[in-house]
């Protein structure tokens, strides 16, 4: 197993994509922190160290998704998984493998863009005279619950590929389901209690606890149903149906 996470983890270090979306993690949160601290200096409000590190956290988690499910699609796509299947038979194995290097990528991408954001609107609240906040062992419940979640986004969209087989039509399903159906459904039912049902509002339940989403435990078990599923179906893509 630990010869397949490294062979795993030795193809997205070769990618240049991964690397790429690294650096524009870091570029992105932090300027996404010091709009926020713009914001709050126009307005007189106050900006807290758990609003910093999770302000750029839906978007941190969407460039994990777009990595991991174009990473493993992608090995469909252009017969690399060949090799993977003669260096591993067992393809529950070399999924698991693929879910934790998966999981791994996520929670570093998202670590990278907490770090940055925290560090660029600690500046940037120094800069606009804005009170930095203390941090508390309590702040870091927030960010840390923000880079799990990464890593969970990171295995469902892993699973995704496995189904998909195609980068093209993995790409597509992710932007059509978080641009497109995730806001037409609830105009669609006519309700909108169904955006909390829905996994982008589990992850937010998980981390934010906003009022009209589902209670912190509810939204994680949710998210991690929701990945289950994904990954199963996935797992069951690889081992009954030829590479």
């Amino acid at each position: 197993m630990k010869d397949l996470i490294s062979a795993e983890t030795l193809k997205l270090r070769t990618l240049l994509l991964p690397r790429l979306v690294l650096v524009l993690a870091a570029l992105g949160a932090g300027f996404i922190t010091f709009a926020e601290v713009q914001i709050a200096r126009d307005e007189n409000t106050a900006v807290t160290a758990s609003d910093l590190a999770t302000a750029a956290a839906q978007p941190l988690w969407f460039l994990a998704i777009v990595v991991a499910v174009l990473a493993t699609a992608g090995e469909f796509q252009h017969r690399t998984i060949y090799t993977s299947l003669l260096q591993a038979p067992r393809r529950r194995k070399l999924l698991a493998a693929k879910a934790i290097v998966a999981a791994g990528y996520g929670a570093i991408v998202t670590l990278t863009g907490t770090a940055a954001a925290v560090i660029v609107g600690a500046l940037s609240l120094r800069v606009a005279h804005l009170p930095v906040g203390s941090f508390h062992p309590e702040t870091w419940l927030r960010p840390s619950g923000s880079i799990i979640i990464g890593a969970i986004w990171a295995v469902l969209a892993a699973g995704l590929g496995m189904l998909a087989r195609n980068s093209t039509v993995a790409l597509v399903t992710v932007l059509l389901w978080k641009f497109v159906l995730e806001g037409v459904l609830p105009s669609l039912t006519r309700t909108g209690e169904v955006t909390r049902w829905l996994p982008s509002g589990a992850a937010d339940a998980l981390l934010f606890g906003r009022p009209g989403l589902l209670e912190p435990w509810a939204g994680g078990l949710l998210l991690a149903g929701y990945t289950a599923v994904i990954v199963l179906a996935g797992s069951l893509a690889l081992t009954l149906r030829d590479a």
